[in-house]
């Protein structure tokens, strides 16, 4: 008994945590129905959350606000709403039926409204908990990319195009929304301030559900390279001196080492003088914890490097560059692998072309598609060659559908580190900017979600009902009341877009019926109603089976998961 008790507690908090989603979520909705129908002073006999028989509640004046037995939605019950209400002469005038086309209009559209506002203020209650924001401060420009040689890291952004900017996350707004548009960043850099215009270059997303966006793309971020180091290998001076690829250097000359670029302003200043180098070098420990996991722990050292004297490149000088065109990882059954690429490798050029960052590489070879890619790369200071092409992946997106995509299981490694947090200076305007542009952002992909369905596009199968919400408001939990509310949302507005569809017996339908009205000038015959709303009410009960043996499908079945091996660009 005492080992079965957390077990159940935990069912229990994950039960309530759920009723409490739904429950609240459907209030809101109704709350929408009830609110206008009150300010329109039509007069509601019922507010029930959940169908079926009532379970509790009480009456307060004209309306019974009760729980039913069904909780998988709720209901305003309006006089006059249903044809078979026997009203009497004096509630005539407060009948639904009997109001202005446009009252019984608003009505029945704030229901779904509501639930499409909502999030606002959950994604409200969301971001003003983020009191902390990353500094406006570039820390890395990428080589090759059209920052490159206009910005460098250190810069601080204080304006694009005029527009203030408070954190990092606004410059790439502004710049994701301006593809193949000069921007004019104001910067301050050393503590002088100047304008440097940058154009960013387009770049074609392809998201879920073939959504596809163009988005502003200056090679920019906030973290700045780590001073992790590639040697090119041979008799070069850092080679001798015994550093390896994948150092992380930690001193130079004396000097503590936190960043890329300090390393590289320091190299450069070097001109033959023997210099002391501290760092810490990865060694990668198989089977630890009792062969539960693989780790890479830093072992310490010390080099004393002497760089060439004169003038002219560090590389040349010492042998040392970035790690960001040395290969850290190599999936075993990769067709990489099985060319010959192995940890440390430098690439040197794809197909003839030598490109000018890991992330240009990368592009390169995922543009390809399955074509055969002639790769020459560095090994242990000795160049190779080699040819293979990328292999199909299957891959599943959160709606569950399936995609063939192609996958490239190399990797670099070059870690970041950014500049201490700062504190929100605006945080209202903040979080109600986010909360909107996180709403408007949901409402169009789960539009697009229910399209797709609707299409065929995206498999029936992918429709998920009140167990697949119990299931992700449980796995929320990990995240948090943050996570509770994201999820909350996302909810809300599946609510509200599904509502609005036009079918009989939802909100949808009812709105149908009344432009129909508004073009006819009259009301839609009764019998008419009623057997678009049987149809209709077949149709979301098919449509609810469907979603609940998709559920038990998800749970129960023996579909074996989908492991996600490839990269979505």
């Amino acid at each position: 008994m005492r080992y079965g008790a957390p077990g159940r507690r935990a069912v229990l908090v994950n039960l309530l945590r759920f009723v409490a989603l739904i429950g609240g979520l459907v209030f809101v909705h109704e709350l929408g129905h009830f609110a206008w129908a009150k300010i329109f002073n039509v007069k509601v006999l019922k507010f029930s959350l959940g169908f079926g028989p009532r379970l509790f509640g009480y009456r307060h004046q004209e309306t019974d606000y009760c729980v039913s037995m069904i909780p998988l939605g709720g209901f305003v019950k309006m006089l006059g709403e249903d044809p078979s209400d026997r009203i009497a002469p004096e509630d005539v005038p407060r009948s639904f039926h009997r109001q202005a086309l446009w009252k019984r209009f608003v009505i029945v559209l704030a229901g779904p409204l509501m639930s499409l506002l909502f999030p606002v203020a959950l994604y409200f209650t969301v971001f003003i908990g983020q009191t902390d924001l990353t500094p406006p401060v570039i820390g890395t420009v990428v080589a090759g990319f059209p920052a490159e040689g206009r910005l460098l890291p250190g810069d601080r952004v204080l304006a694009i195009d005029g527009v203030s900017l408070g954190s990092f996350q606004e410059v790439r707004d502004q710049v994701a929304a301006a593809p193949g548009r000069e921007l004019r960043f104001d910067v301050e850099r050393d503590g002088q301030p100047m304008t440097v215009r940058v154009t960013p270059e387009a770049l074609r997303l392809e998201r879920a559900l073939d959504i596809v966006e163009t988005v502003g793309r200056a090679g920019i971020s906030a973290g700045y390279a780590l001073p992790v180091i590639g040697v090119r290998g041979g008799t070069v001076p850092a080679s001798v001196a015994g550093l390896r690829t994948f150092d992380l250097v930690t001193m130079y000359a004396g000097n503590p080492v936190r960043r890329w670029i300090d390393l590289d302003r320091a190299l450069q200043a070097s001109r033959g003088a023997t210099v002391p180098v501290g760092f810490l070098r990865p060694r990668v420990v198989r089977e630890a914890a009792g062969g539960l996991c693989e780790l890479e722990v830093f072992d310490p050292g010390l080099a004393q490097i002497t760089p060439e004297p004169g003038t002219g490149e560090v590389l040349r000088r010492t042998g040392i560059e970035s790690a960001d065109l040395y290969v850290a990882d190599v999936s075993p059954d990769s067709p990489e692998y099985q060319m010959g690429l192995r940890r440390g490798a430098r690439v040197v050029s794809v197909d003839g072309q030598a490109p000018s960052s890991w992330e240009r590489f990368h592009e390169r070879i995922m543009a390809g598609g399955r074509a055969l890619r002639e790769l020459r790369f560095l090994m242990e200071g000795r160049e190779s060659q080699g040819s293979f092409s990328l292999r199909p992946t299957t891959w599943t997106d959160e709606f569950g559908q399936r995609y063939v995509r192609l996958s490239f299981d190399t990797r670099h490694w070059v870690p970041t580190d950014a500049d201490a947090p700062i504190e929100n200076p605006k945080p209202i305007a903040y979080a109600m900017r986010n909360s909107i542009r996180e709403t408007t952002e949901a409402m169009r992909f789960l539009s697009t979600g229910i399209v797709r369905v609707i299409q065929g596009r995206v498999s029936i199968r992918t429709v998920g009902g009140p167990i697949m919400i119990y299931d992700v408001s449980r796995s929320s939990a990990a995240e948090g009341p943050w996570g509770f509310l994201w999820l909350m949302a996302l909810v809300s507005i599946n609510l509200g877009l599904i509502n609005l569809l036009p079918i009989p017996t939802l909100d949808g339908g009812h709105l149908l019926f009344f432009a129909v009205e508004a073009v006819i000038r009259r009301p839609v015959p009764l019998w008419i109603r009623q057997t678009a709303s049987v149809l209709g009410l077949l149709l979301v009960l098919a449509v609810m089976l469907v979603a609940f043996k998709n559920d038990l499908q998800r749970k129960f079945g023996n579909t074996q998961p989908i492991v996600v091996t490839a990269e979505p660009r």
